[in-house]
């Protein structure tokens, strides 16, 4: 990994969670190159932490942190012209936008990205099938018999396979 930036630096020590991880970081902005307001440039750092994505920038005066879930990503876009490499990162109700001009650190920041989305799908997808109940699925079980969508064996078979995991 690359030597860390003072936003990096600022960030580890003032706003990474106890069971928080850095995953990697790159150097850029945000905003646009001379925009003014809500467009302005802000240079800093992207971190990717092992549950969300985060621009920071440590100034004189002040911080921006723009923070996003991992688990909330729906889609990212890249674009490289001319060397300047754009990551787009949208949620369904906010998008980030952060360009940098370093070839490594925009793969290592998107394979970070897609790891970290992977392994937090993975995680809930074990955690919401292990959250039901055994009884609640034989429920769901005698649901599916009665529709005729299995059969009176298979109703009895698995519900005692969760009968003894009670």
């Amino acid at each position: 990994m690359a030597k860390k930036s003072k936003h990096v630096s600022k960030f580890e020590t003032n706003h990474l969670k106890g069971n928080e991880q850095i995953e990697s970081f790159g150097d850029g902005y945000i905003g646009e190159a001379m925009g003014q307001g809500d467009k302005a440039q802000h240079n800093g750092a992207l971190i990717v932490t092992n549950e969300r994505v985060v621009f920071y920038r440590k100034g004189l005066f002040g911080e921006i942190i723009e923070t996003m879930p991992l688990v909330n990503i729906t889609s990212i876009e890249r674009k490289s012209l001319l060397g300047h490499r754009t990551i787009n990162i949208h949620t369904s109700h906010d998008s980030l936008s952060f360009k940098t001009f370093s070839k490594e650190s925009e793969t290592a920041l998107l394979d970070a990205i897609e790891s970290g989305r992977n392994e937090n799908s993975q995680k809930n997808n074990f955690s919401s099938s292990e959250q039901v109940s055994p009884l609640q699925k034989i429920k769901e079980l005698g649901e599916l018999k009665a529709a005729g969508v299995i059969t009176e064996d298979e109703f009895t078979n698995k519900k005692n396979e969760l009968l003894n995991k009670v």
